[in-house]
């Protein structure tokens, strides 16, 4: 069998949606054991406990938090737009991206379920299949980019927790932290040119600079949503609980799971024993849900169903 032969056979396999298929099972199951065996001690009123025991205020920060962070998307799905040359405005990069980020981080599959809603609201304004595709590639590689970087300075700031709960030395923690910073110079470097036609702030050091914090500003923001909402959260504590929540965000997308959910929540469940007990991060995950996944989607179902029904509305007020 030739060398290229040979290629193509792994390409194709590896881009089977049958292995696909097996690793978001394999994924799912692993995830239901871990949670089982984390949670084998939780129940009903242990769940009413910790959710009379979390105050309304933290309920109103997570509430707060959530578009906040939405704003952050919206400057990185502009900037992408700016960098392949698309002169859209703010207000209508934002509005894509809430709408995209609603459905994908409640559905999953970010990247198909994205696109198709990108598809659909940025073709009035011109945009071709192609380079909305390329848009929604090079938006999720900034949100995905920002989290890693994200991770590392989170180790960077706060190595001695990890340290002692994986018994190695405090400079182990800092070379990881530095090792996932490292990435974030392909910010620069792959976009340092960028489209012919594309704004200058695509072009400058300052604009690559300032969606890659948008995005380290998004992860900070989503984390600290579902930190606001553990019982005593403590700002000395946030970066350990940060480094966690992105490694699960991160790995529970990388495995097709539909919205992460299981994935996500073991992930967070198995690593941040050292924060919380179980059964108060599981009512912190399952209010998380609601709020930052379940909301927007809910809001923005509303606001497309509103919108529909006052397009109907003046329809049948002038039928010429």
């Amino acid at each position: 069998m030739s060398q290229p032969h040979r290629q193509s056979l792994i390409r194709r396999a590896w881009e089977s949606p049958v292995r696909k298929a097996m690793v978001s099972i394999t994924a799912l199951v692993g995830a239901a054991w871990l949670i089982r065996h984390v949670l084998k001690d939780f129940s009903w009123p242990l769940f009413l406990t910790a959710l009379r025991a979390t105050p309304a205020s933290a309920i109103w920060t997570a509430a707060v938090l959530t578009p906040a962070s939405y704003v952050c998307l919206a400057i990185t799905e502009w900037f992408a737009l700016q960098s392949l040359g698309h002169r859209l405005t703010w207000h209508r990069a934002g509005r894509v991206a809430f709408a995209s980020y609603a459905v994908s981080n409640s559905l999953g599959f970010s990247l198909a379920t994205g696109t198709a809603t990108r598809l659909r609201l940025y073709a009035p304004w011109g945009l071709s299949p192609k380079a909305i595709t390329a848009v929604a590639l090079l938006a999720g590689a900034a949100v995905s980019l920002s989290g890693v970087v994200t991770a590392g300075l989170a180790l960077m700031a706060r190595p001695g927790p990890f340290a002692e709960v994986f018994h190695w030395p405090r400079w182990t923690t800092e070379v990881i932290g530095l090792a996932l910073i490292a990435p974030g110079v392909l910010w620069f470097v792959v976009l340092k040119r960028g489209e012919p036609d594309a704004p200058p702030i695509a072009h400058s050091a300052e604009g690559r600079a300032f969606a890659l914090l948008a995005g380290v500003a998004d992860w900070a923001l989503s984390g600290a949503a579902l930190y606001v909402l553990l019982p005593h959260p403590t700002l000395a504590g946030f970066p350990e609980f940060l480094a966690v929540f992105v490694m699960g965000s991160l790995v529970s997308a990388a495995t097709g799971v539909p919205g992460g959910v299981g994935v996500f929540e073991a992930v967070v469940l198995g690593l941040s024993a050292l924060m919380a007990r179980a059964n108060e991060t599981a009512t912190a995950l399952i209010l998380y849900r609601v709020i930052y996944s379940l909301g927007p989607l809910v809001v923005m179902s509303g606001l497309l169903g509103g919108l529909q029904l006052v397009r109907k509305l003046s329809a049948r007020a002038d039928p010429a």
